[in-house]
């Protein structure tokens, strides 16, 4: 009895640190935007992109950055499911004429994240459509 109840605490105790080490690397996705887009007030150049989440005091935020280091930008999203219910791995822009604004991060686990329109977005949106146009992330 005190073998199987040692066995059953050290697998607990294997599986609480698994957990957390999985928790503790957030997945970085990666995808080349071949234009150059806006994500809040900040304007980034076609490249080789990585998207990850970083845990801040405050919560989490999500970090795009060039893959050359060269451009970066830090921004706020909600939880919501994907518009479309396909939960694929990609990023979800939003297109007004030459214009692309990041709109949409979808992780592959069943949930979007949501960007919030920036003013210039809103601009754009008041004087035309947009054109939804998505990339696959690995």
């Amino acid at each position: 009895m005190k073998k199987q109840t040692l066995a059953v605490a050290v697998a607990l105790v294997i599986s609480l640190v698994a957990a957390g080490q999985s928790i503790a690397r957030p997945r970085v996705l990666s995808t080349y935007i071949p234009f150059q887009f806006e994500v809040g007030s900040t304007k980034l150049p076609a490249g080789q992109y990585e998207i990850e989440s970083v845990t801040t005091g405050n919560g989490t935020i999500q970090m795009i950055r060039k893959a050359d280091g060269s451009s970066s930008a830090r921004f706020s999203t909600m939880v919501t499911e994907p518009r479309d219910g396909n939960s694929a791995p990609k990023l979800v822009f939003h297109k007004y004429g030459n214009e692309y604004f990041l709109s949409e991060i979808r992780t592959g686990d069943n949930h979007s994240l949501q960007l919030f329109e920036s003013r210039q977005e809103r601009e754009s949106a008041r004087n035309q459509s947009a054109v939804i146009y998505a990339l696959a992330v690995r």
